[in-house]
């Protein structure tokens, strides 16, 4: 084995020096005629493809995944789904035009009717303040004995 006062680089450098390769000149053109570069498209469809499947895969299963929590949680909560709620909306919209169909039906929509002008308006109201002090006039003439 190795001396005892040898020191640990020694025996480290002597085992390496063990087995090293020491090819011949003609062995080190036959390795490296031998060797070959794998191509793009091998390298793809050993390390790429693999990759690529299962992060596609991995995705759709995650999606897939919370969507399903997602629908029972929603059910356990008692929440309604977009496409019932739009439903439900569409329903109470329904409804409720039918409700302004019927009520505007029932008024008076007619557009040619004459606006008062103000003038006119200070007249009338002039008459019904007359018609209604009337009786104040009739009371005071009573009481002072007019006629």
């Amino acid at each position: 084995m190795s001396d005892p006062k040898s020191t640990p680089s020694t025996s480290l450098k002597s085992f390496q020096e063990q087995y090293k390769l020491r090819p011949t000149a003609a062995g080190v053109k036959k390795a490296s005629s031998q060797i070959q570069q794998p191509s793009n498209f091998h390298l793809f469809v050993k390390a790429g493809l693999p990759f690529l499947l299962f992060s596609v895969g991995a995705s759709l299963v995650l999606k897939s995944a919370v969507e399903g929590k997602n629908i029972e949680r929603d059910k356990s909560k008692g929440l309604v789904s977009k496409s019932e709620r739009q439903a439900r909306l569409d329903s109470e919209k329904d409804d409720m035009m039918e409700k302004l169909n019927k009520k505007w039906k029932k008024q008076d929509l007619d557009n040619t009717k004459r606006i008062e002008r103000p003038e006119e308006i200070l007249e009338r109201r002039k008459k019904e303040r007359e018609d209604r002090n009337r009786w104040h006039r009739r009371a005071w003439r009573w009481i002072t004995f007019q006629q």
